[in-house]
């Protein structure tokens, strides 16, 4: 495989393209674009930051089944270590490119863990400072879920708004520009990742997997 040095000009072409001919039938007689131009450079992407985790590469078709909207996905994506209850995801679209890491869709279990971990001074310390690193690093916390204390816990707990999401996510959207042509598209990602990485390894240490994920 071929080393990730950023995504062509042409696949902002393409994307441009298929936000305007979104079908299936363009879709298929435009597929060695897609692979050339974003396919290919995507998994590239995924070989070069193999060291964050397992990589996911996000296939191009939505399942309208489940999901109205278009057929195919107007960007593309990968996640990296998932599996051990914290990850990251990079994704290109027309709208910029996205960096984030953390738990975005946690089972019970897992929330239940995550609570408990803010709940104790001393684990929640560490997530401050983790969530302190990303933050001088450009990666936002997403907003609370709740608009309150989560059950069991009092509105005046000292780490109530850390408490008040049920994710635990950083992002940073970066504007479309030519950097992301060259070589200079994974050294900042890779950075952005370094600096979230305190979150990942928190969320793995003390929230780590869902067991109920065989009968979610």
């Amino acid at each position: 495989m071929n080393a990730f040095s950023g995504w062509p000009p042409e696949a902002l072409t393409f994307l441009e393209e298929l936000e305007e001919t979104n079908e299936r039938e363009w879709f298929h007689a435009n597929r060695p674009r897609y692979e050339e131009h974003l396919a290919r450079p995507t998994r590239a992407l995924g070989e070069a930051l193999s060291d964050f985790g397992k990589v996911k590469v996000f296939r191009p078709f939505n399942d309208v089944r489940f999901h109205p909207g278009p057929p195919i996905k107007e960007h593309v994506a990968i996640a990296l270590g998932y599996e051990g209850g914290g990850g990251s995801y990079v994704q290109l679209s027309l709208d910029g490119l996205v960096v984030a890491a953390g738990l975005h869709d946690p089972a019970r279990d897992q929330l239940d863990r995550l609570r408990r971990a803010i709940d104790e001074s001393r684990t929640a310390a560490v997530l401050t400072r983790a969530l302190h690193t990303a933050g001088a690093a450009g990666l936002e916390l997403g907003q609370p879920d709740l608009r309150r204390a989560p059950r069991g816990y009092s509105v005046d707990h000292p780490r109530i708004e850390l408490l008040r999401h049920r994710r635990m996510t950083v992002h940073r959207v970066e504007a479309l520009a030519p950097w992301l042509h060259g070589p200079e598209a994974l050294e900042r990602i890779r950075a952005l990742l370094e600096a979230a990485a305190p979150l990942v390894a928190w969320l793995r240490q003390h929230v780590g997997p869902s067991q109920l994920s065989r009968t979610r």
